[in-house]
């Protein structure tokens, strides 16, 4: 949902202009190749970092969307992903096959920061845990 609102916001701008669209291109160039690899890599961490939160500090996880899945160990964590990771390639392509492809790449630049912003959240969540005992 918050994916939907953010991407909503920032392209309400981009509808009203009459700017010259991006040309146009294949879907699976080398620049949305290296997009789709970082946010692959992104959500990994993210997901590797949430289930360490989850059965090492027994933290919670705070995302009310997903939370049913991932609180349900490494299988509802990589379900979580693949949901996430396919919304954004999907959205992605769905601007692409309507020939915005400015709105393509945005989709995906917004999701890597997105998930830029968990990966943190998480590590920082990680580093002031309470320690209770040696490791």
């Amino acid at each position: 949902m918050r994916y939907c609102l953010f991407v909503l916001l920032v392209a309400a701008p981009v509808f009203s202009q009459q700017a010259p669209e991006a040309p146009s291109h294949s879907f699976f160039d080398t620049s949305n190749q290296l997009r789709m690899v970082a946010i692959a890599a992104l959500i990994a961490s993210d997901g590797i970092t949430t289930q360490h939160i989850l059965t090492i500090d027994h933290g919670r996880e705070l995302n009310p969307f997903v939370r049913p899945l991932v609180t349900r160990g490494t299988g509802g964590q990589l379900a979580a992903s693949l949901l996430g990771y396919s919304f954004t390639t999907g959205t992605a392509f769905l601007f692409h096959k309507m020939g915005h492809h400015r709105l393509e790449r945005l989709t995906f630049n917004i999701s890597m920061a997105i998930e830029t912003e968990c990966v943190t959240s998480n590590l920082v969540q990680i580093a002031t845990a309470p320690r209770t005992g040696p490791r």
